[in-house]
Formats: C-alpha cells, structure tokens, sequence
C-alpha cells in the first residue's frame, strides 16, 4: 500500500509539472499494474512413509511336535470291540450296509452282515457273521456263530449313552485222539458254548468345567455249554480322570469283577475281584510319567500293584527312551478259559492270573510313515492256566496252574502306513520260561511268535492282503507222563478283492499256502490249505 502511495503521488506531482510548464510540449504516460494475492504458508505434515525395516535372510526352523501313533503289545490277547460310528444328521450315508457272502472247499459256507439304521440323532448299527468248515479228519468240523447290535444315542450336548447287545454260539469236536483205538459217537465229542452279553455305558466327550471326563460301563455276560454248565459274569468299571491344564492329571476309578459258575456237578464256584486304580500323571516336553498303584483284592486276598509308566524323549519323536513296571489280572473264568482252548473239559477250579511286567525300550516314528516299538523286561506270572491232555484218549485237555511262572521276554512292534494305499505291520514275541514251581515246564504255552499282516491298494480297484505266521511249538504233557514239543509252524495266508461295479466286489482267500501240518493244541492237526471265493456287496 505504501508503495501505491508513492507511485501516485509521483503521478499527480508529475501532472502538476506538465501543467506548471507550458515550454515542454511533450507527453509522457507511465502505467503500473501491480496485483497481489494473499496465500497461506505450507504447514507441517506427518510424514506417513516409514523406513522399511532390512531383509532378513535367515531361514526360519519350524518345529512340530507330533504324537507318535505307537502300539504297545500286550502279555494277552484282548477282545476286539468295534464302537458304533456317530454319522451326520445333516448328510445321508452312503454304502454304510453291506452283505458278504463266500464258501470254500472245506464246505465252508462264509456269511457276513453289517447294516446301520440312523434313528434321528441316534444310531444303531447291527454286525452278523457266520463260518464253518468240516476237515478229512473224523470230527473235524466246527461252526463259529456271532451276532450283535450296538446303539448310540446323545443324552444331552455333554453326554453320550452306548450300549449293545450279543450272541455268540460256538461248536467244536474233541477229534484229537487215536481213531483207531477209540470209536466215539458225535455227542461223545461234541462242545458247544452259548454266550449271551450285554453292555450299557455313559461318557463325555468333552471335559466338564471342573476338567473332568468319566466313562462307567456295566458288562453282563451269560455262559453256557452243552453238558449243563452255565456262568455269570458281570463288571462294572468306572474310570475318572481329571486334568490341570496340559501337564498335571489325576486318574482312579472302581473295577468290580463277578463270576458265578455252576458246575453240571459240584457246588458252585465264585471268583471275585475289585481293584481300586489310582495314578498321577506328568506330562512335559521332555517327560511322560503315569505312577500309580492299584489295590486289589483276589477272592478276599490284598495286593497291591505297582503301575509305572515313563516315556522320555531323546530325539524328538523318532527316540523315545519308555520303561515301565505293571502289574495286572487276566479274570479266570469258564469263558475265558474256553476261548483260549475250546477243546478243555469243565474246570474244577477258578484262578485270576496275576502278571508283572518290568521292562525298558524304545519307541518311535521315523519320516511320517513308520514307527517301531522294541523293549526287553522280565515277567512273572502267578496261577498261570496251563492245559495237560486227559489220561484216557486225550482228546480232552484239564487245567493245572501253575503257582509261579518267571519270564525273559522280548517284544518287538513295527508298522508302515502309507494313506490307504499300503500299510504293512509285524510283531515278534519271545519267551524264556523258567523258575516253575508247580510243573516242571510251562506246558502248552508259546514261546516265540512272529506274525506280519499286509493290505496294498495295488491297483485303483484291486486290494491285496497277506498275513505270514511263525511260532515255536509249545511243550505238552499227558496226563500219564508222556512229554514231548510239538513241531513249529509256518503259516502263510493272501487275499484278493476288487471292484466290478460301484457296488459290487469279488474276494477269495487262500489260508496255509503251504499246506503245513502243524498243531496247536497237542493230538489236533490243523486243516491245511483251503480257499474261499465270494462277493461282496454294498448299499
């Protein structure tokens, strides 16, 4: 403004001379423009454009601590039970039932069944299953027949009730004698069993709040055989198991183990047992402890039994370094002892036989597909069942026990699992018996065992299956003083299936490829090779 004072003022100063002087004739005109225009300043701003941080060429190590799926062999065979399957209510099965039909050229009819009827939020799924062959061997048939049903059912979002219902019915020859001497009718040498069994149990999948889950199962059993012997079992187990957190966990439960048997004659025999199972639980990256004991009481006799358990890992899950002290009872029962060799007279008397284990191995999985399980212990046994052949024809076995049985053993376990496509398992089991009391030997029990089982998705639709087993002969002894060992075995079976149509398959079987003659139970030959072709079919 200022500026624009001073340039007019010049200007009207300017006019006032041209006019003042009138010797200067010359015009004279000056323009000047001047246009202003007010801004801000810039203002500060955050700069937004952070520095990237430098590149890290390090290679991060992933570790991934993977539970090692091992299989711990066990003294004795268990008892197989399959769990009825929970299908989704919101999706419909598909081949869930299916029919199996097949026969041999032993005249072996092979029947099979399992259907599964949803039933809302419940199921039931129903298995049936029925052999039976007739050897070159007088007598030397025998028919297997099983059928059970198994329900599921949700109580509520927390609790789950199973429960299922069976009958099996058995029948056997005692053909093992010298048919030259001894002519016997078939109801002479007739065995038939009878089980019917039944069982009810609750669980929670899911941990209570307090951490607590729970499974009690209530098991009935009624035994019977063809010379008016009968049984009655019944237990009831009620496991609980409480953890805190991942690391600490307490276990104990109740198992009560009833058996009536009532001989054809005699006064009846009752065989109790109750065991009070409580252990501590310690779980670490770098230690697994599960130490217990469990009070039992035999018939009224107090034991206590260690039950020790520890797993150490040395190199991840590939090395685990286990060890373990256990102590259990095998129930002595008609049943029991029936299945074990259904060639035996009635008993007498009812044993529980008590084992103790002491052992260290190892175990583990290597590359995802293989884990293995090796480990060295010694055993005991007490009131071991041992079967000696009858003083007549011995076509008939009787039991002795034996009062204390001492063992070098050595286990072995290894499996290779590919998917579906191929899955490949063994198992090797040895015995050095010694420090008998009762017997001189351990008559009619195996020493050494190895057993191998295949199954291979070879083509899209074609299975193969192979089962190889070995095993040492066991020792026998008649009951008029004749001892001896009976020769080894080798025992080689394959199968066939495969898919004609979606829901069409054909199998067969071939049983003892190499057609040896083998016996497991002292005087009773085997059947040797037989086959079996059937189909199969889902829906």
């Amino acid at each position: 403004m200022m500026k624009s004072l001073y340039i007019s003022f010049a200007v009207v100063t300017g006019f006032a001379g041209m006019s003042a002087s009138a010797q200067d004739s010359s015009k004279k005109t000056i323009e000047i423009t001047s246009s202003f225009k007010p801004v801000l300043r810039n203002a500060a701003k955050i700069n937004f454009n952070a520095t990237p941080p430098s590149q890290d060429t390090t290679r991060p190590r992933l570790v991934y601590t993977i539970p090692a799926q091992n299989v711990i062999p066990g003294l004795a065979p268990v008892s197989l039970k399959p769990l009825a399957l929970v299908p989704d209510s919101n999706a419909g099965w598909r081949n869930s039932n299916y029919v199996k039909l097949g026969y041999g050229n032993l005249s072996t009819p092979y029947a099979e069944a399992g259907i599964s009827v949803p039933l809302g939020s419940s199921n039931l799924n129903v298995l049936f299953d029925h052999v039976s062959s007739n050897g070159k061997i007088k007598y030397q048939d025998y028919a297997e027949t099983n059928a059970k049903g198994y329900l599921y059912t949700p109580l509520s979002d927390k609790v789950q009730l199973q429960a299922s219902l069976g009958l099996s019915s058995d029948r056997y020859n005692q053909y093992g004698y010298d048919q030259t001497l001894y002519n016997f009718s078939k109801e002479d040498v007739r065995r038939n069993y009878t089980t019917i069994a039944g069982e009810i149990g609750i669980r929670n999948p899911v941990p209570t709040e307090y951490g607590i889950s729970y499974n009690p199962r209530l098991n009935i059993d009624v035994f019977s055989d063809n010379y008016g012997n009968n049984e009655s079992n019944a237990r009831l187990r009620v496991p609980i198991e409480k953890f805190i957190g991942k690391t600490f966990g307490f276990r104990m439960g109740l198992d009560a183990d009833l058996t009536r048997y009532s001989p054809e004659t005699g006064s009846t025999i009752s065989n109790n047992l109750f065991q009070v199972p409580v252990s501590l639980v310690f779980r670490t990256p770098n230690v697994k402890v599960n130490g217990g004991v469990i009070p039992s009481w035999d018939n009224g006799a107090f034991k206590l039994l260690p039950n020790i358990l520890i797993d150490v890992p040395l190199v991840g899950e590939k090395w685990i370094l286990q060890g373990g002290w256990l102590s259990y009872f095998n129930k002595g029962s008609y049943q029991r002892l029936a299945g074990i060799n259904p060639y035996m007279a009635p008993p007498t008397a009812l044993k529980n036989t008590r084992m103790i284990e002491r052992y260290v191995g190892f175990k583990g999985t290597i590359l995802d597909h293989f884990s293995y399980n090796a480990k060295v212990g010694y055993a005991e046994f007490r009131n071991v069942p041992l079967f000696l052949n009858d003083a007549a024809s011995g076509k008939s076995f009787e039991i002795t026990f034996e009062e204390s049985l001492k063992a070098i053993q050595l286990q072995g376990e290894f499996g290779f699992v590919q998917a579906e496509k191929f899955s490949l398992s063994a198992r090797f089991n040895y015995y050095k018996f010694n420090s008998q009391r009762t017997e001189d030997r351990a008559w009619s029990l195996i020493p050494l065992e190895f057993s191998t089982n295949l199954r291979w998705n070879l083509l899209k639709d074609l299975w193969v299956t192979g089962d190889l087993f070995i095993w040492d002969g066991p020792l026998y002894k008649t009951k008029s003083g004749n001892t001896g060992r009976s020769p080894g075995a080798v025992d080689m079976n394959a199968g066939l299936e495969f898919k004609v149509t979606r829901n069409i398959f054909l199998w067969t079987q071939f049983n003892n490829l190499f057609n040896s003659k083998y016996q497991r139970w002292n005087q009773y030959d085997n059947y040797g090779f037989n086959m079996l072709i059937g189909g199969l079919y889902r829906f």
